[in-house]
Order: C-alpha cells, then structure tokens, then sequence
C-alpha cells in the first residue's frame, strides 16, 4: 500500500524559517524526518521561493553563539564537580 502524499506549504514553511526555526522545530511542527526536510529546502531553492544563500546563511553560527555554548558546558561542569 502506497503512502499517501505530504503535501506542505512552501510559504508557510519559508515564513517558519525566517522567523527562526531550526529544524528539529520544523521536522516536529511537518512530521517530517531530516531527510525529507533537506529534500523540502532544495525543493524551495529550485522553486524559487529561497535563495541557496538565504538557506546557508540560516546554517551559519555567530562567534558569539558558539563563545556562550562554551560558557554554558563550563557552567555545566562546574556544576557537576
């Protein structure tokens, strides 16, 4: 027996992503695997309704980001001791 086809709105997903999901939110709200994820973004890109630089730009981690990643495992530890 075939599945039946997801069918998922590019401009909704697209309004998800520039209002900051990360994927994991976005895999969860479609209930759809990272496969299919990958395969929805690059089916945006050649749709036209994102650019491939937008898409990478949103993969992009700050110094910043990663400075208080550290702070937070230091804390963590810390905690553990």
């Amino acid at each position: 027996m075939k599945k039946p086809k997801l069918t998922i709105s590019a401009s909704e997903v697209l309004k998800d992503v520039r209002s900051g999901m990360d994927d994991e939110e976005l895999m969860l709200k479609y209930n759809i695997t990272f496969r299919q994820l990958q395969s929805l973004f690059r089916k945006m890109i050649q749709g036209g309704y994102v650019s491939p630089l937008e898409m990478a730009q949103r993969l992009c981690v700050t110094e910043s980001q990663v400075t208080e990643a550290f702070d937070r495992v230091t804390k963590a530890v810390k905690e553990l001791d």
